[in-house]
């Protein structure tokens, strides 16, 4: 499980693996729902933690999911590299 480094609100989301299934075709899916102008993911592989790094039009990207408990419900997100490191404090 990945830990958010900030919080929201009170209380910080719970963040989890990626969606089951095969690395490429779940990040491919997940990427260019969050991030339309990627048009080709050349490779994506995941880690122990059950999240995808992967790789879109020569940029990188973390895979995972997040519990939204007002909702109720687990949100597909892709997050570039970069922004993974600063706001999440984990590296690709």
């Amino acid at each position: 499980m990945l830990a958010f480094a900030g919080s929201i609100g009170n209380a910080a989301p719970a963040v989890g693996a990626a969606p089951k299934g095969d690395a490429l075709a779940v990040a491919s899916r997940v990427i260019k729902t969050n991030f339309p102008n990627c048009k080709n993911v050349k490779s994506a592989k995941r880690s122990a933690d059950g999240s995808i790094r992967a790789t879109c039009d020569n940029v990188d990207y973390l895979v995972f999911t997040v519990f939204n408990a007002k909702e109720g419900k687990t949100i597909e997100l892709a997050m570039n590299c970069v922004a993974s490191k600063r706001l999440l404090n984990v590296s690709c």
